[in-house]
């Protein structure tokens, strides 16, 4: 009897603390120092939503500066007033190929300015970050699904040491293992959903089957940020 009513004391706790968690409120410090729409860069550990901890950061001249052969990672803070649900509602709702969404997702994508081994693939960033978002081969491409506690989220973020999608230092690690100072990277962050396009569908011969395209079409980026290498 003792023990079954332990369980279920320690679930319920166990529930309280991990919604507490959840529904943390977003640090004001993140936005007082970076400001709504924006995204920081930890180069020590990821950086909690209810703590601003501003020793995770090297913030100079609008860039975050990390070290060659060190980690990343990230923290998004939306738009003032705004949650993903907000973004995701405004910009799919409305897009006139949404009728073929198979997935709302949220989309993270990183671009380099050296390739691993020091070829120039960015000599300059562009002024505005919606001119980035299509450009062909980022070095890291991210995409999460929109479950529904995350859409009342107003902050999300990437974690160097996430299990479930190991993305950032599959990608980004080999980049940083052969990074010299001065490189740098180009993280977006945005939302929208994918697709399937029956209209491209093509026979692959190798595979020997039909094969349906996929396509994601993403909002114009409401955050960016710029990492230099030390």
């Amino acid at each position: 009897m003792f023990s079954r009513f332990f369980i279920s004391f320690l679930s319920i706790v166990t529930g309280i603390l991990i919604s507490a968690f959840v529904l943390a409120d977003l640090d004001p410090k993140y936005t007082e120092v970076f400001g709504y729409g924006s995204i920081c860069v930890s180069n020590s550990g990821f950086p909690q939503k209810a703590f601003y901890n501003p020793g995770q950061f090297d913030f100079r001249d609008g860039k975050f500066f990390i070290d060659a052969g060190g980690t990343i990672n990230l923290r998004a803070m939306l738009p003032r007033g705004k949650t993903y649900n907000d973004l995701l509602q405004s910009f799919n709702k409305t897009h006139k190929e949404f009728t073929k969404m198979t997935e709302e997702q949220v989309y993270w994508k990183i671009y380099s300015s050296h390739d691993p081994v020091g070829n120039v693939l960015f000599a300059k960033w562009p002024a505005e970050a919606s001119k980035m978002l299509h450009e062909n081969k980022p070095l890291c491409f991210i995409q999460f699904k929109t479950p529904s506690d995350l859409r009342s989220w107003n902050s999300s973020g990437v974690n160097w040491d996430d299990t479930e999608n190991n993305d950032l230092q599959r990608d980004v690690g080999m980049w940083l293992s052969n990074a010299q100072p001065g490189w740098q990277l180009y993280i977006l962050h945005t939302v929208g959903f994918r697709r399937d396009c029956p209209e491209d569908k093509y026979w692959d011969i190798a595979q020997g089957k039909e094969i349906i395209p996929t396509a994601f079409e993403m909002a114009a980026p409401f955050a960016f940020c710029i990492v230099e290498v030390k």
